[in-house]
C-alpha cells in the first residue's frame, strides 16, 4: 500500500513538473510574439514616417520650382477645386428654394441697351410638322438653324433691334458631337467678345413634363409658355450676379403675364451657374418645350420682345 502510494505522488509530480514546463514555455512564445509585434509596429512607424517625409519633400518642391536660373512659387492645390461648366444639365440640376427677390431698378445707361443672344444647346428643336419637316440627329433635335431654337433667337433678335436694342445674335453650334461639354464652349463664345452687354440671354426649348400645359391658347393663336431660370453658382468661385438675375427674372414673368396672362411659368432657381457670371445681367430663358411646335415658339417672341422693351427701355 505505501508502495503504491509513492509511485501515484511520483506520477503526480512529474504532472506537475509538465505543466510547470509548458506554462514556461507559453510565457517565453509570448514574450518572442510581443517582440516581435513590437519591432512590426515600429517598422510600420518608421514607413509611415519616411512616407510623411516624402510627401512633405514633394510639397516643398512644389511650392517653390526652379525654370531657366529663375525661382517660381507655386501654391499647392487643395483638393478642392470648383465645378466646371462641363455637365451642367438644366433639366436635372438641383432645384434651389429662393426667397422674394429685391425690386428690379432698370438699367442705367446712356446708349442703347445692348443684348447678346446665344444657345448653349444649339440643337434644340420642337415637333415635327407635317408640312414643315427637319431632318432629326436626334428626337428633337437637329442641326438645321431654320427648325431648331437658333430659329426662335433670330426671330427675337429681329424684333428687339425693331424695338431700337443694338442687338447681337450669335448661332455658334455649342454642342457639336457632345452636348455634356456644351456649357464649357458657350462660356469661351461669350467670352470672345471685348465688348460687354447689358443683358445676356441664353435662349433654350425646355423638355415636356407628362402631364404639364402644351401651349397657352388665346383666340385663335396658340403660344408656347416660357420660363426663366436663374443659377446660384454653388460651389463656383466666380459667383453670378444672383440677387441681381433674380430680380430681373421675376420683374420680366411679372410683365410678360401682365402683357398675356399666362404665358410665362414662375422663375425656377437650380444650384449650378450656367455661365450666368458673365455680366451684370444674364438669364437663362425657355422658350415651350418639345411637345410645342416651331410655330407656337415663335409666337411667343414678340411678346418676350415686348416684355423686355417694358423693363430695360423704362424712363
Amino acid at each position: 500500500m505505501v508502495r503504491f502510494r509513492v509511485i501515484k505522488l511520483s506520477h503526480l509530480l512529474v504532472g506537475i513538473a509538465a505543466v510547470i514546463l509548458a506554462l514556461v514555455i507559453c510565457v517565453l512564445a509570448v514574450k518572442i510574439v510581443a517582440g516581435r509585434s513590437e519591432q512590426s509596429v515600429e517598422t510600420s512607424l518608421n514607413l509611415v514616417e519616411q512616407s510623411l517625409e516624402a510627401e512633405d519633400a514633394q510639397a516643398a518642391f512644389a511650392s517653390s520650382l526652379s525654370v531657366g536660373g529663375m525661382e517660381i512659387s507655386v501654391i499647392p492645390s487643395s483638393g478642392e477645386d470648383e465645378p466646371s461648366p462641363s455637365g451642367e444639365n438644366e433639366h436635372t440640376d438641383e432645384v434651389v428654394e429662393y426667397e422674394q427677390p429685391l425690386e428690379f431698378l432698370p438699367l442705367e445707361t446712356e446708349t442703347v441697351p445692348k443684348i447678346l443672344i446665344y444657345h448653349t444647346h444649339t440643337h434644340e428643336a420642337y415637333e415635327q410638322a407635317e408640312d414643315d419637316p427637319y431632318v432629326a440627329v436626334e428626337a428633337w433635335r437637329t442641326t438645321d438653324e431654320s427648325h431648331s431654337i437658333v430659329r426662335v433667337g433670330a426671330e427675337l433678335a429681329k424684333l428687339l433691334e425693331e424695338k431700337g436694342f443694338e442687338v447681337v445674335h450669335d448661332t455658334t453650334d455649342h454642342e457639336l458631337n457632345e452636348l455634356s461639354t456644351a456649357y464649357t464652349r458657350s462660356l469661351q463664345t461669350v467670352e470672345s467678345y471685348s465688348e460687354t452687354f447689358d443683358l445676356y440671354i441664353d435662349l433654350h426649348r425646355d423638355a415636356y413634363i407628362e402631364g404639364a400645359q402644351i401651349a397657352l391658347t388665346v383666340g385663335d393663336t396658340e403660344y408656347a409658355r416660357l420660363m426663366m431660370l436663374i443659377g446660384k453658382g454653388e460651389g463656383f468661385q466666380e459667383k453670378p450676379n444672383y440677387e441681381g438675375n433674380l430680380s430681373f427674372a421675376t420683374a420680366l414673368t411679372e410683365e410678360l403675364n401682365r402683357i398675356q396672362p399666362g404665358i410665362c411659368r414662375d422663375v425656377l432657381v437650380k444650384s449650378n451657374r450656367y455661365n450666368q457670371h458673365v455680366g451684370q445681367c444674364a438669364v437663362l430663358i425657355e422658350v415651350g418645350h418639345n411637345r410645342n411646335t416651331l410655330q407656337q415658339a415663335l409666337n411667343s417672341m414678340p411678346v418676350l420682345a415686348e416684355g423686355l422693351a417694358d423693363l430695360l427701355l423704362a424712363s
